[in-house]
């Protein structure tokens, strides 16, 4: 079984501007040139979509969507870290502050978060398209190669990383492109 990690777009807004932002119009641009690029790849093996509840990452399935006629299973377990009690304008020097713990460093809510992605993609059954978010992704990478670091990969926008279950164990076959400059 197959897996593609798909990081949404750049957004409209940064974290700390709005709680659930769309695409800017670059995020949407980086969609469509995505979905030409992979459609080829995925349209005819019977992958299924799946989008967190956010909106920049269900504006990047979009194209996906349109193009293979599905309709994304919205999970919401893999939705971007939870940020319980932090005021908007507080929550990137929050994240920022994530990016050196160790997982279990993590509050509750966090790590509740962190199992549910886990339960989530090991009851994958089928190959799957899972459009979501940088935490999001960093928790599956961690999950699968045993990593304790929160942050251990910084996917860059509509960067996919594929990853493989075969016998009930997943690996990782590629990671997607990095960010160049870091969150600051």
């Amino acid at each position: 079984m197959t897996i593609y990690l798909i990081r949404h777009g750049e957004a409209a807004q940064a974290w700390d501007e709005a709680p659930d932002p769309g695409l800017s119009e670059t995020g949407k641009e980086q969609a469509i040139a995505l979905a030409k690029e992979y459609l080829p790849i995925v349209q005819n093996n019977n992958f299924q979509l799946v989008s967190s509840p956010l909106l920049r990452a269900q504006q990047t399935a979009l194209p996906f969507q349109k193009a293979m006629d599905l309709t994304p299973i919205i999970n919401t377990n893999i939705a971007e870290i939870p940020s319980p009690g932090v005021a908007l304008a507080d929550r990137r020097n929050w994240l920022k502050a994530l990016f050196t713990k160790k997982i279990n460093e993590l509050e509750q809510p966090q790590l509740d978060w962190r199992n549910n992605i886990i339960k989530s993609v090991a009851s994958l059954e089928k190959d799957t398209l899972i459009f979501s978010h940088f935490m999001t992704i960093n928790a599956i990478i961690g999950w699968i190669t045993g990593n304790d670091k929160v942050v251990s990969y910084y996917p860059n926008y509509c960067s996919i990383t594929k990853i493989v279950k075969e016998n009930g164990q997943f690996t990782i076959e590629s990671l997607g492109n990095e960010l160049t400059t870091i969150i600051q």
